[in-house]
C-alpha cells in the first residue's frame, strides 16, 4: 500500500504539467528562448496592438498580459530555468501549501489553447475583467471545438455573443461561435 503511494507520487513527478510562470520586469526573451532550444512547450496568449514611434504606426504582437507565461513540462526539467534566471519565476496558488506551484490542468489547458487557435483575432480578459454572473452556460456541438463547454455572453466590444473559455484566476478567451452549433445547459 506505501509502495503505491510513492509510485504515484513519482508518476505525477515525471508527468508533464501545464505550470503558470511569470516574468518579471518583462525580461523574457532571453529565458522563452532557452526553453524553445531545450524542446519545452510554451505559451504566451499574445495580441495585435497598433502603436505610433517617431510619427509612423507600427503593428506589435505581445503579451496580452506582460508577465504570463504557461510552461508544458514536469517540474524537474523546469527548476534549473528557474533558477538560473532570477526573473522566471512560479506563480503559486493562493490558499494552498506554501509555494506550491499554479498549474492548469491538461485538458483545460487544451481547450484554451483550441479556442485561441480557432479564432484569427481572439478577446482575452483578465478576471477581474469578466462579471461573474452574467451568460448562459453552453455547450458546443459539430465544428473544430465539438464537445467544449463555457458560457456564452455579449462581451464589449464584440458585435456577436462570444464563448467564455477561461482558465480559472488566470486569464479567459472569447471566441466567435456560430448560433447553430450551441447547446444550453442547464
Amino acid at each position: 500500500m506505501k509502495d503505491d503511494c510513492i509510485t504515484k507520487q513519482n508518476d505525477k513527478e515525471n508527468t508533464p504539467q501545464w505550470f503558470v510562470m511569470r516574468f518579471l520586469y518583462g525580461f523574457r526573451e532571453k529565458t522563452a528562448d532557452n526553453l524553445d532550444k531545450a524542446g519545452i512547450k510554451t505559451f504566451t496568449p499574445k495580441k495585435w496592438v497598433v502603436s505610433t514611434k517617431n510619427g509612423r504606426r507600427l503593428k506589435k504582437y505581445v503579451p496580452v498580459i506582460p508577465d504570463l507565461f504557461f510552461v508544458y513540462t514536469v517540474k524537474s526539467k523546469l527548476d534549473p530555468f528557474v533558477e538560473a534566471d532570477a526573473y522566471f519565476q512560479y506563480r503559486y496558488k493562493t490558499g494552498g501549501k506554501y509555494k506550491e506551484p499554479l498549474i492548469v490542468p491538461e485538458d483545460q489547458m487544451n481547450c484554451f489553447l483550441a479556442a485561441v487557435a480557432s479564432e484569427a483575432n481572439p478577446l482575452y480578459f483578465t478576471p477581474d475583467e469578466l462579471t461573474a454572473g452574467n451568460g448562459t452556460r453552453v455547450r458546443l456541438i459539430g465544428g473544430q471545438l465539438d464537445g467544449y463547454e463555457g458560457i456564452l455572453k455579449k462581451v464589449k466590444g464584440a458585435r456577436a455573443k462570444r464563448l467564455i473559455v477561461e482558465i480559472p484566476g488566470t486569464i479567459a478567451v472569447a471566441i466567435e461561435v456560430t448560433p447553430d452549433l450551441v447547446e444550453i445547459l442547464s
